[in-house]
């Protein structure tokens, strides 16, 4: 028997993560686990009370409060964390025992996608350097190193100078019972699917400018998003879905083609779900995102802020729907060989007994 202590980071995208990996791992006889899931607020009424304290920095204590219960709670043989930000919280306490780090960015890749996301990044200097260091320890101290992408495992080398032998890629999957391609409209307008909580940053605008563009008639456009948009002919918004609910399967499901402009992104968990769905793909070339699209055989990538290309894929999508069948049975033969929750979660499994 491994006891695991699993400590999760719960921000949007790495809750899906965390869902799928409990299931899979709950049906492990062999793991005794403990789960602590990192929430940055409601740890501590002191650090509550605490005037004057800013929001960054109180969450900061809040979460460090949580990640060192974890650590503490009982005894156990490995620890898992879902993201290198709990990890660095633990300081010390993080090399008592094994640990293994799972991630869809490094440190340096976040401050050079700062601006995107609203984060200050570091501008050089004693406290940089320091931050580096202590970020090159501890992902060079892990037992192993499992980040989602490609993208990231050659930040983990170049940057961080972490032994290969130690990574290995395993990305989040989706599951793929509940995950299926629907039954489609062979005729029609082109329907397009966007999901992106942070409507800017997800390449919305990127998005009705490429819309606005194609011939009316020829397409409408669906939009998951917390954002409020105007209302527009040919638009539907959707503003209170939830992860893995049957009304957003049911969406994907009657869509045509899903599109990721975004300008930034770590990974894009909506892009699996996609590829899941059996629908085409047009996302732009940041990120994780290479990993998830094959150019011109499940969807194509684009550049980012270029409505005008994108404009001309989805015109060209509208009228070839063989076309578009083609990529979306490529694209959910992708999701079977390489975003299988189930099996990607089989593999954590592994070197979770195999520290």
């Amino acid at each position: 028997m491994t006891r695991v202590t699993f400590v999760m980071e719960q921000h949007i995208g790495h809750q899906t993560y965390y869902q799928n990996l409990r299931r899979a791992v709950e049906q492990d006889g062999q793991i005794e686990a403990r789960w602590t899931e990192v929430t940055y607020r409601g740890a501590s009424r002191l650090l509550d009370r605490l005037p004057g304290l800013p929001v960054h920095v109180r969450g900061t204590l809040q979460g460090m409060v949580q990640v060192r219960r974890a650590l503490t709670a009982g005894a156990y043989d490995i620890a898992f964390f879902n993201t290198q930000v709990p990890a660095a919280l633990a300081a010390r306490l993080v090399r008592r025992r094994p640990y293994i780090v799972a991630t869809d960015i490094t440190p340096l890749q976040y401050d050079q996608m700062s601006h995107h996301y609203g984060h200050k990044a570091d501008q050089g200097g004693p406290l940089a350097a320091y931050k580096h260091r202590v970020n090159v320890a501890l992902f060079r101290g892990a037992a192993h190193l499992l980040p989602w992408s490609s993208w990231v495992r050659d930040s983990l080398i170049r940057d961080y100078g972490v032994s290969p032998t130690k990574i290995e890629v395993v990305p989040p999957g989706v599951d793929l019972h509940l995950w299926t391609p629907g039954a489609r409209q062979a005729d029609g307008p082109l329907r397009i699917l966007f999901v992106g909580g942070d409507f800017q940053r997800k390449g919305g605008e990127t998005l009705l400018r490429a819309f606005r563009a194609l011939p009316t008639g020829t397409a409408e456009l669906h939009l998951v998003t917390r954002t409020p948009i105007e209302p527009e002919a040919g638009i539907h918004t959707y503003y209170h879905l939830k992860p893995n609910t049957p009304e957003l399967i049911a969406l994907y499901q009657r869509s045509t083609v899903f599109v990721l402009p975004t300008e930034a992104e770590a990974f894009g968990i909506a892009a699996i779900e996609a590829s899941a769905a059996g629908l085409a793909i047009v996302a732009t070339a940041v990120g994780g995102l290479v990993d998830i699209v094959a150019e011109g055989e499940s969807g194509f990538l684009i550049p980012p802020s270029d409505s005008t290309v994108l404009s001309q894929c989805l015109a060209r999508l509208s009228a070839d729907p063989a076309l578009c069948a083609c990529l979306g049975r490529a694209a959910r033969a992708c999701a079977e060989s390489r975003f299988d929750a189930q099996r990607n979660a089989a593999r954590v499994r592994h070197h979770l007994h195999t520290r």
